[in-house]
């Protein structure tokens, strides 16, 4: 099977104010490049970096309080990509913070948030783009955290497109218009100097990508690292078109957003969320054998394609492992969504408007500090 070259570094809410954003989960594509002369994937970090394994006892609550969470997942089934709070519940990472979480499934990230925001979640996890939109419309949103920080999708196709050029008048599987896989598609036609009114958009869900690849139901589609690998086992002469993280090197690929009201009056429940979060992400890179049944449970993909996803995510340095929320990644994001036209200039939030890191950075000290030593630790 081909296996196509490792990415380097770089989901809701069609709030209330009436966003028509959709933030795609796709399934896989390339993880990042390997860091040169860094930890081999799935080893311990080095340069004094903290052990991966159990959370620092500050981390867990003395006397073990459980109390209830809802995660907005917005891709289902996930992919690979997706997979830390998955591997949180399954080690009982969450449980150990006295979390009880709830996952509620959505077909895309703005629906994720679109249920934050009319109060039925407390954490949505989303591709960046809703929650840009959202701040730009100042509707009261930050992002807390991320699963993964760095692009690791490509644009897959028919054997007879080899080019972003290639794509003029052609169909282009995408979920909805704002969303993360139209987003990038936007940024690959732009790479020929054509707009979205150069193609034919075809709206396919998620999971609908690589059957709609399959039957030509459409031309090109934005896949994670597994959908890539699933679909040229179905048809090794799909091409790819680009490498998202080549057209888009320091693109902040995802977030965990909840609303300002819950940061004011929840903080703590929100900490432990983290806490969880940051060692089931350094879990998977220590534990390859643990993190691949977990995959091919949930993922409902076979070992084969979870084992080669693996290896391309944990090379690239995909999954977060400290804050994930670096200022140049995400205000070279900011700027590019301007570029692209999915915000206005007058509306680009600032940093500040866009997270607020004090309740990762609090999980990262209850995980023993952050790793360092490996260019591919975000």
């Amino acid at each position: 099977m081909r296996r196509i070259a490792r990415v380097s570094a770089g989901l809701g809410l069609a709030l209330v104010v009436g966003l028509t954003l959709a933030c795609g989960g796709g399934t896989g594509a390339p993880a990042s490049k390997p860091a040169t002369g860094g930890a081999p994937a799935g080893q311990p970090p080095q340069s004094g970096a903290p052990p991966a394994s159990p959370v620092a006892a500050s981390a867990a609550p003395t006397a073990v309080q459980v109390r209830k969470l809802t995660l907005g997942v917005p891709v289902t089934p996930p992919n690979m990509v997706h997979l830390a709070p998955y591997v949180a519940q399954e080690q009982g990472f969450f449980r150990d913070v006295g979390l009880d979480v709830e996952f509620k499934n959505f077909e895309g990230g703005v629906q994720s948030l679109r249920g934050s925001i009319a109060g039925g979640l407390d954490v949505a996890g989303t591709s960046s783009d809703p929650i840009i939109a959202a701040a730009a419309r100042k509707v009261g949103v930050k992002a807390i955290g991320t699963y993964a920080p760095k692009l690791s999708v490509v644009m897959t196709a028919q054997e007879d497109i080899h080019s972003p050029a290639d794509l003029k008048g052609r169909k282009i599987g995408i979920q909805e218009v704002g969303g993360f896989n139209e987003v990038m598609s936007r940024a690959v036609l732009q790479t020929a100097g054509m707009t979205p009114n150069d193609v034919q958009y075809v709206t396919v869900s998620t999971a609908g990508r690589v059957p709609g690849l399959v039957s030509k139901q459409i031309d090109a589609a934005i896949l994670h690292i597994d959908q890539y690998y699933r679909a040229v086992e179905t048809n090794p002469n799909f091409t790819v078109v680009a490498k998202l993280w080549d057209v888009l090197p320091k693109w902040w690929y995802s977030g965990y957003m909840v609303t300002d009201d819950q940061i004011r009056q929840d903080r703590q429940r929100l900490v432990d969320f983290e806490t969880a979060i940051v060692r089931a992400g350094r879990f998977m890179y220590d534990n390859k054998a643990r993190t691949v049944e977990i995959g091919v449970q949930h993922t409902n993909q076979p070992r084969d394609v979870v084992e080669r996803a693996y290896d391309d995510l944990a090379a690239g340095g995909i999954w977060a492992v400290n804050d994930g929320m670096p200022r140049d990644m995400l205000e070279y994001t900011l700027d590019k969504q301007v570029e692209l036209g999915t915000i206005k200039a007058e509306e680009k939030p600032t940093y500040e408007q866009l997270v607020d890191r004090s309740i990762v950075d609090e999980a990262v000290q209850r995980n023993g500090g952050p790793w360092t030593g490996d260019p591919r630790w975000y």
